[in-house]
């Protein structure tokens, strides 16, 4: 009898390590999967982690409190100052101009059989000067433009579900990080509560239910053990969402809500460090979904760069090349623009983060948050299969109860 305590311990403690497990891991199917069920982490036969399987539902819930309660991208996108975006640009095209204007000026402007030729240098560098005196202009209706139609140019919960559907790791690293103590508590309470129960169930068996019987309710108490424990570690965690006071002295509250302060700023450092970050925002906009308005956009901007560089030279421009070279010329200016806007765009990387900054907007806005909504911060990870979670528990405490 003097077991059952620590046996109970150890159900409890288990049966909760391994329903915590399911819960994030593996991030495939692991099995054979002869029938998988729709949305389901369990299939014939093998398991995914339920939240690598809800994990389009979860980033959706998880954009949408962002995008409702956290923060606006177009505002935010409006931090980016034009004059200081112009000169990390710059940098950029300094580094491919070279490459740009060599191309385009010997296959459009320079006539290798002419006198021409002597003056190629100078004509490079004087058209280099006149793109980076540009410049400025470029950057600021191209950004302007861009704040403006931002969402037709990019889209920030698409970027974010694809991402963590994609890689579900990153989603589970995120729920990890932000309730890291509280999986901890879920998994240290099977064993507390797991001693209280086996306690309980020594005295019974020992005073008031005599063998064979008590040989016959091992497993059933090991449900109920696996049930319980992880019934109330769910419940103490989320529950009572408000803070109550209790016999007028003490103050409940759930144990993640009242560390709404530390999750907010993991949640913010973790979500911006995975995925909102200039690097994954640009690329979205040049390769999502959205793409080729975004190429249009840059398109348009190259093109009125072309125009405001030959400016009232314009004329003996078309009279030199003729108009059919000069639109081929406009053309290429624009092809490879769109080419090596990626390679430019990568100086801008740091500024942006720095202007757009979204872990402190995420962080403030959200320990700012009504404790109602900050519970669905995590609460959703669990809320989805929250009985599933419970059961998987129950059963491998009658798993346990049976060895027993």
């Amino acid at each position: 009898f003097l077991c059952m305590p620590v046996v109970s311990a150890f159900v409890g403690w288990w049966t909760n390590l391994v329903a915590l497990r399911l819960t994030f891991y593996p991030y495939k199917f692991w099995g054979i999967e002869l029938v998988r069920f729709e949305n389901q982490p369990v299939g014939l036969f093998g398991w995914q982690g339920i939240v690598p399987t809800k994990a389009e539902k979860m980033a959706s819930d998880s954009v949408d409190l962002m995008t409702e309660k956290l923060f606006n991208i177009k505002e935010i996108f409006a931090r980016i100052k034009k004059d200081e975006a112009s000169k990390h640009l710059k940098v950029g095209f300094e580094k491919t101009l070279k490459r740009m204007i060599d191309d385009i000026s010997d296959k459009y402007i320079i006539d290798k059989t002419t006198t021409w030729k002597r003056t190629e240098a100078a004509v490079k560098r004087q058209i280099t000067q006149w793109a980076l005196d540009e410049l400025p202009a470029f950057t600021a209706g191209f950004m302007g433009e861009l704040v403006e139609s931002l969402d037709d140019v990019y889209d920030l919960k698409h970027m974010c579900v694809t991402e963590m559907v994609e890689h579900p790791e990153l989603l589970v690293s995120v729920f990890t990080s932000v309730g890291k103590k509280e999986l901890k508590f879920i998994e240290k309470s099977g064993g507390y509560f797991g001693f209280l129960f086996g306690t309980i169930q020594t005295i019974l068996f020992a005073f008031a239910i005599p063998s064979p019987y008590s040989d016959y309710l091992l497993p059933p108490l090991g449900f109920l053990v696996g049930f319980i424990t992880n019934y109330i570690a769910l419940w103490m965690i989320f529950k009572p969402v408000e803070p109550r006071k209790l016999f007028g002295r003490f103050t409940i509250h759930g144990l993640f809500l009242k560390r709404q302060q530390q999750a907010s700023a993991q949640f913010a450092s973790k979500m911006v460090a995975s995925v909102l970050h200039s690097e994954r925002i640009w690329w979205y906009m040049m390769n999502g979904p959205k793409s080729a308005a975004f190429e249009d956009l840059l398109r348009k901007h190259a093109d009125d760069f072309t125009e405001r560089m030959i400016g009232y030279t314009k004329p003996l421009v078309l009279s030199y090349m003729g108009v059919e070279n000069f639109n081929k010329m406009r053309n290429r200016v624009q092809d490879m623009t769109v080419n090596e806007i990626e390679n430019i765009v990568q100086y801008m990387h740091d500024y942006t983060n720095e202007a757009l900054d979204l872990e402190n907007e995420i962080r403030t806005k959200m320990q700012a948050l009504p404790s109602r909504e900050f519970e669905r911060v995590l609460h959703p990870v669990f809320e989805e299969d929250e009985m599933k979670l419970i059961l998987v528990g129950a059963f491998l405490g009658i798993a346990v109860g049976s060895v027993q």
